[in-house]
């Protein structure tokens, strides 16, 4: 409703001089520029020259590039400056311990920054002051001429560059509400006493209520525009007000055009002789006489009629009695004050300060809203008081805040309360020297649980997980949910040894523990990421940072354990980010390639398959481990379009092979995740000609972590096609005898871990023994990888395994190679070894 004015009025012509002012100081000041000199003279500028752009400028003294003082100044600068400039600093000069006073901050700051600016660059600077009062905040647009003095520090020039412009900052507010909000200034006679009050500012809801446009009511005085006896009531009310400071409430009616009457409680709040008042229509609790009954017994609202010394109830009605549980004798036998809880009560309680609160008869407080309107009630002059149950809107308000705050899924503290947390205890250490904790927690292997089992169950795992990550906490510790499996936690006061050592380890073994979810076991874990203040960090962006970077660092060395932040970890990070970009180049510049490591029959000493292998040779840095880019490659996603080349690559050299040859390729549970891997194979195998029953694809029992149906089905789907099934790593996870019955595997591999010790360890001796008799009863083909030695080879012999593999026949060879071992296999290569 306030548009932005020109701070001075006049013309329009005058206004539109105002905002060329700006454009012909500087076209003035470039003029007097010459070729070679760094900056044009105070003489050629200044002297005779500015003429009417004088009225709009200063001229500003220097020292140290910074702005001493204003050696003089032109009319409308004066006025705009509201105060006389000359003799005055711009930044307080102490003189014989008094200081001379200089201009306020929100003068000085801005033309000390146009001038520091001006004088470092030699170049003209703009800049804006905004000056706050009453409310109002008032823009004015600044350039700065840095000059050339021959008598010392250069000067700087300082104009207005535009009109000034006036915003209303709480005109927002005004139009926020349909209660009618008014901003009226005391009118004082000559005594000093307050007799009127003229209306600053008014909204839409007062127009309304007042049917009256803004344009009539600004500006006017009360008594003037309503003249009579309800206004001079009012008048005398909101002066007795202004005279005691403080707040009052009270209620008026005033006709209203269409013949009947507006009923309004008003509000109002006095600073100094300012007023605001609030004017709320309670005219549908104020209906006239004659609809009284209607009104009052069928009113949805809890309303009664007190007598006018306000010392007992005459009438109460049904809404009254069902909210507030008295019966209808009890509450006409009771006084009103009889509900009400007195402020130091309520203070004792711990209830809130504003509004009224009333007792109900089971002991429960409202805060309540009461209106109120004086009629006449069975002979007697009365009061109509309704009360509006404030509470449930409390509560309302209370839960938005909570929710602004916490998570909806696990009711934890969110990134939000965390960081303010984080702060505070940034606070508590720069004040007493408190030193605290971060961990920040991911769950490893949650969206393998999320994605097979569906949201709803990875939405209860994370419940639990919130659950018993609480409960390793002591009282002072917080934790948060920052997002997805995203935890953070923030411990006070505790060293980071006794923190590994207790609540870390306690966090790591209860998530450790199996997750019962949909029926089922799922094992999940998490990594933790420690950056300590202020060792790591003395603002929430670094600590936060740093944590996270530990936390990637302990993701990377395969989860279920924690690290601390080192300074060498950023530089570890940006390696990895390196390598990733690296990564995912390697396959189109060709740098993948294949190794081929066979799987010899443990009884006859012949080939039967060769397991396909993935390396990557970089260009500069040469091979790289398995281990370090497979998990990578996992990742980011990058296993789905390498894995499709791997199968390309290997079955076209498979289908070359004599075909009592079989290839073994392993999958990545990230593949199963692509519901096209199905139709990869498909494709590979057609394009190759390998025929499918001579193809093995091995998968880990991560595949089957969640038993899910997608999964399954891809599984079955690969089997109806003639491809053999084999389950690797087998003995290595939890559940490897469960995922059996889960799909009728073909082969079961045994893992290395165990070979390696046969003979030698007690439980791997007898593990081997164990899965061997479990392959025969099942009807199941046994492999044993990681051979070394004659003697594993021998006593997996004995124990009837059909398949081993190991360096004790061949590490993984390239294909040309492998394609040697097959024919030297034929002429007896391994007849020997096996011997």
């Amino acid at each position: 409703m306030l548009a932005p004015v020109n701070d001075w009025g006049g013309s329009v012509s005058a206004q539109h001089a105002n905002l060329q002012t700006g454009k012909s100081l500087l076209r003035h000041w470039q003029e007097c520029r010459s070729p070679g000199d760094p900056l044009p003279s105070y003489e050629a500028v200044v002297l005779g020259s500015l003429g009417r752009l004088a009225d709009r400028a200063a001229l500003v003294t220097t020292c140290d590039g910074q702005a001493t003082g204003i050696l003089w100044a032109g009319q409308d600068f004066g006025a705009w400056l509201a105060q006389d400039p000359a003799g005055r600093p711009v930044a307080p000069v102490p003189v014989e311990s008094v200081p001379v006073h200089a201009f306020p901050v929100d003068l000085r700051q801005p033309i000390d920054e146009v001038v520091a600016a001006a004088l470092a660059t030699g170049e003209p600077a703009h800049g804006r002051c905004d000056r706050l009062a009453a409310g109002v905040v008032t823009s004015t647009s600044l350039v700065g001429l840095p000059l050339g003095n021959r008598w010392g520090e250069p000067f700087v020039l300082l104009g207005l560059d535009a009109a000034s412009v006036r915003t209303e900052l709480v005109q927002a507010m005004f139009t926020a509400t349909d209660q009618g909000i008014l901003a009226l200034s005391t009118v004082r006679d000559g005594d000093g006493r307050p007799v009127d009050f003229k209306i600053v500012a008014l909204n839409e809801g007062a127009e309304r209520l007042l049917e009256r446009p803004a344009s009539v009511l600004q500006w006017q005085r009360v008594g003037h525009l309503f003249p009579g006896t309800i206004t001079a009531r009012t008048i005398a009310t909101l002066a007795a007000m202004v005279e005691r400071g403080g707040r009052e409430a009270f209620e008026l009616s005033r006709p209203r055009s269409d013949g009947g009457t507006l009923y309004l409680k008003v509000e109002a709040g006095c600073v100094g002789d300012l007023l605001s008042i609030t004017m709320t229509d309670v005219g549908d609790i104020k209906a006239r006489e004659a609809s009284f009954r209607l009104l009052f017994e069928n009113n949805p609202v809890p309303m009664w009629v007190v007598a006018e010394a306000r010392d007992r109830f005459l009438a109460v009605n049904d809404a009254a009695i069902a909210h507030y549980g008295y019966s209808r004798d009890q509450f006409l036998a009771r006084a009103p004050a009889d509900l009400v809880i007195a402020p130091e009560e309520a203070a004792g309680l711990g209830l809130p300060a504003t509004g009224a609160l009333h007792r109900r008869a089971d002991g429960s407080a409202i805060e309540v809203s009461l209106f109120e309107r004086a009629l006449p009630f069975g002979g007697e002059q009365a009061v109509l008081e309704a009360a509006i149950d404030m509470t449930e809107r409390r509560l309302a308000e209370a839960r938005i805040a909570h929710m602004a705050h916490h998570d909806a899924l696990t009711g934890l503290p969110n990134r939000v309360l965390f960081r303010d947390r984080l702060g505070e205890a940034i606070a508590r250490h720069a004040r007493n020297g408190e030193e605290s904790v971060l961990l920040c927690l991911d769950l490893d292997k949650f969206k393998i649980v999320n994605d097979t089992l569906g949201h709803p169950v990875g939405d209860a795992l994370l419940r639990e997980a919130a659950e018993r990550i609480a409960g390793c906490l002591n009282k002072d510790d917080l934790v948060a949910r920052l997002g997805g499996d995203e935890f953070a936690i923030l411990v006070r006061g505790i060293g980071l040894p006794v923190l590994a050592d207790g609540l870390i380890a306690r966090v790591i073994a209860e998530l450790a523990r199996p997750f019962r979810l949909d029926g089922q076991d799922c094992h999940i874990g998490t990594s933790i990421g420690v950056a300590c203040l202020p060792r790591d960090g003395t603002d929430p962006e670094t600590l936060m940072k740093n944590a996270d970077l530990a936390l990637y660092r302990a993701k990377a060395e395969g989860g279920g354990t924690f690290r601390c932040f080192e300074p060498e970890m950023d530089a570890w990070v940006q390696a990895r980010r390196r390598r990733e970009n690296e990564l995912r180049e390697a396959l189109a510049r060709e740098q993948f390639s294949l190794v081929y490591q066979p799987l010899m029959s443990a009884q006859a000493d012949r080939i039967l398959a060769f397991e396909a292998l993935l390396r990557w040779h970089h260009p500069e840095h040469g091979p790289v481990s398995p281990a370090e880019f497979v998990p990578l490659a996992e990742e980011t996603g990058l296993i789905v379009p390498i894995g499709a080349w791997v199968m390309q690559t290997a079955f076209a050299e498979a289908a070359a092979w004599p075909e009592a040859i079989r290839l073994a390729v392993n999958l990545s549970p990230v593949q199963f995740r692509n519901r096209s891997l199905v139709e990869t194979v498909r494709d590979a195998l057609a394009a190759s000609g390998l025929d499918p029953r001579r193809l093995e694809l091995e998968i880990t029992e991560s595949v089957l972590l969640a038993d899910s149906a997608a999964n399954l089905a891809t599984l079955h789907a690969l089997r109806a096609m003639g491809i053999r099934i084999a389950m690797d790593d087998f003995g290595t996870g939890y559940s490897s005898l469960s995922y059996l019955r889960s799909f009728p595997f073909d082969k079961i591999k045994l893992d290395r871990s165990f070979v390696s010790q046969v003979g030698e360890n007690t439980h791997c001796t007898a593990i081997v023994r164990a899965v061997a008799s479990l392959g025969t009863s099942l009807g199941i083909a046994t492999t044993a990888e990681g051979v070394e030695t004659a003697e594993q080879l021998a006593m997996l012999r004995a124990e009837g395994y059909d398949e081993v593999q190991g360096f004790l026949f061949s590490r993984p060879v390239p294909a040309p190679a492998a394609r040697q071992l097959i024919a030297r296999a034929v002429d007896g290569f391994f007849g020997g070894r096996a011997a």
